[in-house]
């Protein structure tokens, strides 16, 4: 099975390891809790080096480099800042880094989500979802189910057990409504999943608003509200 597949790290390494704090998101760590091991880790697999040449990037000697992957060492501040540095530098950030960002200046009502149980968890949000009066509320790290609409609801679980984390669905084309201050909105939306080599799961979902009767033609075209694309 032939899924979308992005170059290592399950999550955009600069934002999960350096980012801000968002009100009610993730919480932000100090430097001295941050799991550099995982970070080092993660940039060596992205970017097919050894501890040796890491070590030589970063001024410091391979068994330095060793132990802070092992965990039983804590970089130094200045240690920190090169590591900041080489990992941000625009030619060594992972693809997945790439599509958050292109996501995030996008005009267009998109946003990646990764699984979180029975649920999906907002990674990335676009200017144009952001903006939406439908989604001025959903911040990153917040989970979908929690502000879906009882149709999107019943969508998001039926593509969580359709096998669309699990490399069986190449795509879900599905179609739904919601009401926002007594208004209904009508959706289309491309749900893709993309896996890094990690194995980290993600699905990118881009979405068009329908006129109630190109939702209604939409939906009279197919058997139900969600289509499920395979290679099989």
């Amino acid at each position: 099975m032939t899924v979308f597949q992005l170059t290592p790290v399950a999550f955009s390494v600069a934002s999960r390891y350096f980012g801000p704090t968002r009100s009610g998101g993730e919480k932000q760590i100090s430097g001295a809790a941050l799991d550099w091991g995982k970070a080092l880790r993660a940039f060596r697999a992205r970017t097919g080096i050894n501890q040796q040449s890491l070590a030589e990037q970063l001024g410091i000697s391979q068994p330095q480099v060793s132990r802070f992957e092992a965990g039983t060492a804590t970089p130094r501040e200045a240690v920190i800042s090169a590591i900041r540095a080489l990992i941000e530098r625009p030619d060594n950030r992972s693809l997945i880094d790439g599509l958050m960002t292109a996501i995030q200046f996008s005009p267009h009502v998109v946003c990646l989500v990764q699984p979180a149980g029975d649920n999906v968890r907002y990674v990335a949000l676009s200017r144009g979802f952001r903006e939406h009066p439908q989604f001025r509320k959903i911040e990153v790290g917040q989970t979908v189910r929690k502000e879906a609409s009882q149709d999107g609801e019943t969508l998001l679980l039926r593509a969580i057990g359709s096998g669309v984390f699990d490399g069986e669905i190449t795509a879900i084309d599905a179609v739904w409504t919601a009401e926002v201050d007594h208004q209904t909105n009508h959706w289309q939306g491309i749900m893709t999943p993309i896996r890094s080599s990690d194995g980290g799961w993600y699905l990118h979902c881009a979405m068009k608003q329908l006129g109630p009767d190109t939702y209604s033609a939409t939906l009279a075209r197919r058997d139900g509200p969600m289509v499920l694309h395979t290679l099989t």
